[in-house]
């Protein structure tokens, strides 16, 4: 089958949706079928795909609106059988929304910016544009299923939309667990942990992501002088606003216990040091470096605002935490799973286990050759 696959980014060393495009491409060629890429940006070229760019023209609210109607039109025009987007886009026959409806996005905004700044958010042109663009998407007679990253997802564009509860798909992401693995080797965890700045046996608690607002660490700093123990933390990425969380763990005390590392190529080893992760997003459609830490035998605390919450083991639920913006709770849970960290360490690891890129390859290639 002759298949388009839409995206609004094409860089085949890219992480994220990027990461996802290129997962799904490989699948569906070592099945048998004919792929082609149809991207807005094409950040490097490629000798194993066939990519076409789609001109969009200037301005970032033009762009996306020209690229929705272009893409798909652009596909079918070339012969494509099936064309799946992983962008927002109007006349594809498949859907993968890994980011929920963007209306929940800019209403959850409200947790994590002012009030003005959530009402900017909502009246910018470039929003109201991603909106108006998934109400035509999901409403279009050429789309036949659409496929969510979690549950919370799915629900989301079900309630949303009005889509039939049969024509979504919840398709985990898998992990690649030859990079995410456990580390033994006592002195190997002691020599990554030096390069963040632990030295001793400090329990070693390690967030990463970028967009620290969205991704709840004000609250985990917020949380951090109530840790009964002197844990340490690790921040991994990057923001635009990190002065001000250097700031507020300078008014409350704990700024020599928390580590901003930045970006890093050795991801896998911090996670695999750590003894803890932590991420009590606001909100998180899926959460891959959550499955990627517990893939290394690190237990993990999340929110319940997170898609990845729905594979944590039973044992572990009690480290869900319900309401991400109190630092009450962020402390209580955190600390709990410091004490039984060392217990959680396989559970983490098997949980992780079951969350393949072959299963999520299996799947997807199978719901899409269902649809012929």
């Amino acid at each position: 089958m002759r298949i388009a696959l839409i995206t609004r980014r094409f860089d085949p060393s890219g992480g994220g949706t990027e990461r996802d495009l290129m997962v799904t491409a490989r699948y569906l060629r070592d099945a048998g079928h004919q792929v082609t890429i149809y991207a807005d940006e094409v950040r490097a070229a490629s000798a194993d795909w066939t990519v076409h760019r789609v001109p969009t023209g200037a301005g970032r609210a033009l762009r996306i609106r020209r690229f929705a109607m272009a893409a798909p039109a652009a596909a079918r025009r070339d012969d494509a059988e099936m064309v799946i987007s992983f962008a927002r886009t109007i006349g594809a026959d498949v859907m993968r929304s890994g980011g929920g409806a963007h209306i929940s996005y800019v209403r959850a905004a409200r947790r994590w910016r002012s009030s003005l700044g959530a009402g900017v958010m909502r009246l910018s042109a470039y929003h109201r544009a991603q909106m108006a663009i998934e109400r035509r998407a999901f409403r279009s007679p050429t789309l036949r299923c659409t496929v969510a990253v979690s549950n919370f997802v799915r629900d989301d564009l079900i309630r949303e939309f009005g889509l039939a509860p049969d024509r979504v798909v919840t398709i985990y992401n898998g992990v690649d667990l030859e990079r995410f693995r456990p580390i033994t080797d006592r002195e190997v965890r002691a020599a990554i942990r030096r390069r963040v700045g632990i030295v001793d046996s400090t329990p070693m608690v390690v967030f990463a992501g970028n967009g620290f607002a969205r991704k709840g660490l004000e609250f985990l700093i917020r949380a951090w002088p109530q840790l009964a123990r002197d844990a340490a933390l690790v921040v991994v990425g990057e923001d635009r606003a990190i002065l001000r969380f250097r700031r507020l763990s300078h008014r409350l005390g704990v700024s020599r216990r928390i580590h901003f590392v930045g970006r890093r190529r050795d991801v896998a080893e911090i996670f695999g040091a750590g003894d803890v992760f932590a991420l009590p997003s606001l909100f998180e459609p899926f959460g891959n470096v959550v499955m990627e830490a517990m893939a290394t035998g690190t237990p993990a605390l999340t929110s319940a605002y997170s898609g990845v919450s729905e594979l944590m083991p039973e044992a572990m639920r009690g480290f869900i935490v319900a309401d991400p913006t109190n630092p009450d709770e962020i402390a209580e849970k955190l600390g709990e799973l410091v004490d039984q960290r060392v217990g959680l360490r396989e559970m983490s690891r098997v949980a992780a286990e079951r969350c393949t890129w072959d299963e999520y390859g299996r799947r997807f290639v199978a719901l899409i050759e269902s649809l012929r």
